[in-house]
């Protein structure tokens, strides 16, 4: 039938003609204790003739009257098995029918699915090729943010005990998880890669003007000696060479130290922190401000200034500006595909991961009362795979007790909810990327 594409009608399976081009394997029959007679097979074929499968009907029973307290069984006597006729191929051909445009379907809606799975993949894979060593952190964040709501959905008492998720929703939030970053390949290669707060070029042109500086102070000092000795000896005044000679290397060696510090305060303040408190980069533009106005040159521009002022992570205003325009970027890139009725708030959940319910986030400054709990749960998934993620250029990886404790900052702030990021440090939601952390670091 296979080969054909024709039903087969067979009388009595145990009586099959020599000629027939198919078998029946009586052993079945033997474990299970049964009598396999009649047999009507239908293949199940689209509408371009290829084979999906078989419809396959066993033993026809006469019709007759079944009186109310009598149970049906299974094994039958031979006497009522009849055999199928052609009314029964022909219905079993309609049946058939159907049923392969029902399979059909169901492989096609298969088919999209995986297609579309693919295609997010594939997106990922383009945000971490711009940005290699983010590599992982779609999917971490996809994992925390699922595990998170699963966790959630379970809740039965306190604020978050009405919350619940349903399939479609949980996969929502994974799709929004997964491409909450698509929109940072629309942003410069070098700003996204930013490990300092200066370009290179930008450190070396200070750190030769600070040479500058020296080589000009060192000068001038010499000079101021010479035509001080040259004064004395003309003046016939009594002194010691060697003392004046001290006086000016001390001079020197002074001047070259104080330079010296700021040129290490300098390489400090330009790498990336991760809290305000980590340097106290105020001081060190107070000394730079004090021995600037004491020379009569600017040993910083006021570029140079703002870059080296940013107290968290690398960017200047403008620069994360740009980062920041990521989320838009996403929420754009999302806003175009079709997605289906129950799965339609993907672009407003990864629109919203960065926002803060003071206020205080972007792109949109929206308020608590405007972001979802889907939104909420992702931000804090977010923020801590980002701060605990192996290595970048642009900033080094705290532990997890740090992570924790600068969440809880932003909790008091009034940054983050106060009753997801409880449920997150007691679920020990975190926990679920831990084996992706130790496989990447082994």
């Amino acid at each position: 039938m296979g080969l054909t594409g024709q039903s087969v009608r067979v009388r009595d399976a145990y009586c099959l003609p020599d000629t027939a081009p198919y078998k029946f394997n009586k052993e079945i029959d033997k474990s299970l204790g049964y009598r396999t007679k009649s047999v009507l097979a239908v293949p199940i074929k689209t509408n371009k003739g290829k084979i999906l499968g078989v419809v396959q009907l066993v033993n026809k029973k006469k019709a007759y009257r079944r009186a109310d307290d009598e149970v049906p069984s299974i094994r039958l006597p031979e006497r009522d098995i009849i055999a199928f006729s052609e009314h029964d191929d022909k219905l079993m051909h309609a049946f058939a029918s159907h049923a392969a445009v029902a399979l059909e379907n169901a492989k096609l809606t298969e088919d999209i699915g995986n297609l579309f799975e693919s295609f997010v993949k594939a997106s990922v894979m383009a945000i971490e090729a711009r940005d290699p060593s983010t590599s992982g952190h779609s999917d971490r964040v996809a994992l925390l943010s699922v595990k998170f709501a699963e966790v959630v959905d379970t809740v039965s008492s306190g604020p978050l005990r009405e919350v619940r998720f349903t399939s479609n929703q949980l996969r929502e939030i994974r799709y929004a998880s997964l491409l909450h970053d698509f929109g940072k390949i629309g942003v410069r290669e070098a700003i996204l890669v930013k490990g300092q707060k200066l370009f290179p070029h930008e450190l070396e042109t200070i750190v030769l003007r600070l040479q500058s500086i020296n080589s000009v102070h060192e000068a001038r000092a010499w000079r101021y000696c010479a035509e001080r000795l040259a004064q004395l000896m003309q003046d016939k005044a009594t002194f010691d060479p060697q003392a004046e000679l001290g006086k000016s290397l001390w001079t020197i060696d002074s001047f070259r130290q104080q330079t010296e510090q700021i040129r290490r305060g300098i390489l400090k303040a330009n790498e990336s922190q991760v809290m305000d408190k980590d340097f106290d980069i105020v001081s060190l533009m107070n000394k730079i401000n004090r021995m600037s106005q004491d020379i009569g040159h600017k040993i910083l521009d006021d570029n140079e200034v703002v870059r080296l002022s940013v107290t968290r992570g690398t960017l200047s205003p403008e620069e994360r500006s740009q980062i920041e325009s990521h989320v838009s970027h996403t929420y754009e890139f999302l806003s175009q595909i079709a997605w289906t009725e129950n799965l339609q708030s993907v672009p407003d959940i990864a629109h919203a991961h960065h926002e803060k319910l003071d206020g205080t986030g972007y792109p949109r400054r929206l308020r608590a009362d405007q972001i979802s709990i889907q939104s909420r749960m992702m931000t804090i998934s977010d923020i801590y795979d980002a701060l605990t993620a192996f290595d970048r250029p642009y900033k080094k990886s705290v532990d997890n007790t740090r992570a924790l404790d600068i969440l809880h900052d932003e909790v008091k702030q009034g940054k983050l909810d106060k009753e997801l990021f409880k449920l997150f440090v007691e679920a020990r939601i975190y926990d679920v990327t831990m084996p992706l952390r130790q496989k990447k670091a082994g």
